[in-house]
């Protein structure tokens, strides 16, 4: 831990009370903590007078992913990504796909993997790229800060798979050292965020997607489409203008179908004529790159030159195939396509 502990002031995201208790304030929870209180993320805890991550170093799962899975398509495609995960999350989210981790607050069965081992892993494997993901990263954030940090010493690049609940303060910090995100941009309503997520807000979410987007991040957003929920062609379409509006037409959009999962089994699959609607809506509304995810669908799986409309990108599940796509460019017509190629 001792990693975590002598790092700056800067990096502190907790501020004292006349209570004598500590609030956080890496989320915007601010949980208030008194002596060995841990956050309601699970994974945060007061502990002799600071708030540190109890999870620093601590891994439920490693695995090396195809990149496409995380998702992120215009990310370094076709490559494979190094990927960890731990306990805990500062969302309740009650469809939640990896419950059995996010809302897991025991930490005596994590393993241990210090930065420096897990940067010497992707070197021996060669593989170019990591990725902190099917938890929530941010709540250990220092992991990912100095994961981050050795990585960049050997020409490794840092993503993060988030659900952007952070302050502002822990997103600007933080979007000057990771390479990638993909935001689970949920829903487009406060009452969707309080009833799904148990979130008490959703602004801040998309205050990190624009924090990271202006900061050079490269951002692709998810959202996982849940009948009756968060389906309706409306929010579809505010959310959709808000990205073209606040971000730019270029960033990847991913809609995702939804299984019955965890506290949310009585709704059925999405239906693919629900995801191909969205897509169009995505695609009228101005958006470039808009993908389905999750299904079979005839929309949504290959990437095309958004100039002239020219296949660079096919793929099937996550076999992914450069088809005329070099340093960045389409070979037809020489437009710049926005993404992290090599």
């Amino acid at each position: 831990m001792s990693t975590v502990l002598t790092k700056e002031n800067e990096w502190i995201f907790y501020r004292s009370l006349k209570s004598g208790n500590l609030q956080c304030i890496a989320c915007p929870r601010h949980c208030q903590l008194s002596d060995n209180e841990i956050g309601w993320c699970g994974a945060r805890i007061n502990k002799d007078g600071r708030i540190i991550p109890r999870t620093y170093g601590l891994i439920s799962s490693l695995a090396i992913d195809p990149i496409e899975k995380k998702p992120l398509y215009h990310f370094l495609p076709g490559t494979g990504i190094l990927s960890i995960g731990s306990h805990g999350c500062n969302m309740g989210c009650i469809h939640c796909q990896n419950y059995s981790i996010s809302m897991n607050r025991n930490i005596s069965s994590l393993r241990k993997m210090m930065p420096e081992k897990l940067v010497q892993t992707a070197l021996a494997k060669n593989i170019p790229s990591i990725a902190s993901t099917y938890n929530e990263p941010m709540i250990a954030f220092e992991y990912v800060r100095d994961i981050a940090e050795i990585a960049h010493k050997h020409n490794l690049k840092m993503a993060v798979v988030d659900n952007g609940y952070i302050t502002k303060r822990l997103a600007e910090k933080l979007g000057k050292l990771i390479d990638a995100a993909n935001i689970d941009v949920k829903g487009f309503s406060s009452d969707f965020y309080k009833e799904i997520c148990s979130s008490p807000s959703w602004k801040p979410v998309l205050k990190t997607c624009e924090i990271f987007h202006e900061l050079g991040v490269h951002l692709e957003i998810t959202n996982l489409v849940i009948p009756t929920k968060n389906d309706s062609i409306d929010m579809i379409k505010d959310m959709c203008e808000w990205i073209v509006n606040n971000l730019s037409p270029n960033v990847p959009l991913h809609f995702s179908r939804f299984h019955p999962d965890y506290k949310l089994r009585n709704l059925p699959f999405t239906p693919i004529e629900t995801l191909e609607a969205a897509y169009s809506v995505a695609k009228d509304v101005g958006l470039n790159y808009v993908y389905l995810g999750n299904v079979r669908s005839r929309k949504g799986n290959d990437t095309y030159c958004h100039q002239c409309n020219h296949l660079l990108i096919q793929r099937s599940g996550f076999y992914t195939s450069i088809q005329d796509l070099a340093d960045g460019k389409c070979n037809k017509c020489q437009t710049t396509i926005p993404g992290v190629f090599s």
